[in-house]
């Protein structure tokens, strides 16, 4: 007999800190691009990545690699630990 979905032992949320990182990284993300008075198309642009990847970063769905971290933090003029800072 097959066991069902509810009678398995649910496993640990391993990924809840960086849910929590990915979350605060997008909030800093769009308060620097609402201080500048970027739409999310035009930051894009400045950071080199698609619209939909500043949407993703911001609803902190995204997992955006260092070299992105980078290109955002330039492109902002903010320092890379700002933005990675708790």
């Amino acid at each position: 007999m097959r066991k069902r979905a509810l009678d398995r032992p649910r496993r640990p949320r391993e990924r809840r800190p960086f849910h929590r990182l990915a979350r605060v990284l997008g909030r800093r993300i769009r308060g620097l691009r609402v201080a500048r008075g970027w739409t999310q198309r035009r930051a894009a642009l400045h950071i080199g990545i698609g619209a939909a990847g500043i949407r993703r970063m911001e609803t902190g769905l995204a997992n955006p690699s260092l070299a992105v971290l980078v290109s955002v933090a330039r492109a902002f003029g903010v320092p890379l630990n700002f933005l990675l800072e708790p």
